[in-house]
């Protein structure tokens, strides 16, 4: 069984002014045109579309629309910081759908993608055909301890040392890195800022590949590098601009929505207790957890299962 769809060009490209006129969206549309339309939530918050996200689809069955959220990857920003937050987020996807003329899609995304999906099904349920989610993230007090107060320093402490190296003598809490890392991201040296870009990126390329040594995160270019970690730590340091409980109650909205998880064993970005509070609420969600998987959506066995995941939410919708 193949591992991913072939290479796919973009059939069209666009890039949508946002209502508040501060940020210009990249969005690429794939597949077939007349397919069955799927929205790609890519993560981070930060990271910007990976060029691999549309090959988790058939290009006959799906209309596959990906773009950059503000601040991210090809999208312009008048201030990376000006009306970047997660409602502004969820009123892009209503630009976007509105403009290419799609009332009724699937959500696909993995980590903050996966987070970003579940919010918006959470609050317009009639548009939403289905979620296709990956290592969910849940943005509690929990998930933000175990990625950036320490929690994770005890299956990485290497990694996590040179993760904190930039901060100092400062005592590693949640608060104290956030702070020290605000500092330093926003240096007024460059040197300082992209050292910081470098660590912050690194840590969690580390976690997400299982890999304590790893040294490349991508091959970026440094101002890529440097609003990838700005981005992201605006989100993270605001809790993402949402209230911890949100995840924590049923939306009943979600109970008759197909919905689709899969979540690896060896994630260390995202726990798999995610998944399993995830299936508690909703008992209608097929959740799988994969042995071999971690964080990465591109390991043989996560990308299998995304694969399939695709063709079975096509199959319900007669596109088989």
């Amino acid at each position: 069984m193949h591992r991913l769809y072939p290479d796919l060009k973009p059939y069209r490209e666009k890039m949508l002014t946002t209502s508040d006129g501060r940020h210009r969206l990249w969005v690429g549309c794939f597949g077939n045109p007349n397919g069955l339309p799927v929205i790609c939530l890519h993560g981070g918050p930060g990271s910007g579309t990976s060029p691999l996200m549309p090959r988790f689809f058939s290009p006959e069955m799906f209309n596959v629309l990906c773009f950059d959220q503000r601040g991210c990857g090809r999208s312009e920003s008048k201030d990376l910081f000006s009306t970047n937050t997660t409602n502004h987020l969820l009123l892009d996807l209503d630009l976007i759908t509105a403009h290419f003329d799609v009332a009724r899609y699937v959500l696909f995304g993995g980590s903050w993608g996966a987070t970003l999906a579940l919010l918006y099904a959470m609050e317009r349920p009639k548009n939403c055909l289905g979620l296709i989610l990956r290592g969910v993230f849940l943005n509690t007090l929990d998930n933000l301890n175990w990625l950036y107060g320490g929690g994770a320093a005890t299956l990485y402490p290497a990694a996590w040392a040179d993760f904190i190296a930039p901060i100092g003598d400062q005592d590693p809490t949640l608060r104290t890195v956030f702070k020290a890392y605000q500092r330093l991201l926003h240096a007024n040296d460059e040197f300082t800022q992209l050292q910081a870009a470098r660590a912050w990126n690194l840590w969690e390329h580390r976690l997400s590949t299982c890999d304590p040594r790893g040294t490349q995160t991508s091959q970026r270019s440094l101002r890529c590098e440097l609003t990838t970690a700005q981005v992201e730590h605006h989100y993270l340091s605001h809790s993402c601009f949402l209230s911890e409980s949100i995840f924590q109650s049923k939306h009943d909205e979600l109970d008759s929505t197909p919905m689709w998880l899969l979540h690896g064993a060896n994630d260390h970005v995202c726990p798999v207790s995610n998944a399993h509070d995830l299936k508690a609420l909703y008992p209608n969600l097929n959740l799988q957890i994969l042995d071999r998987a971690g964080h990465c959506a591109f390991g043989p066995e996560m990308a299998e299962g995304l694969c399939q995941a695709t063709r079975d939410m096509a199959a319900l919708y007669g596109h088989a």
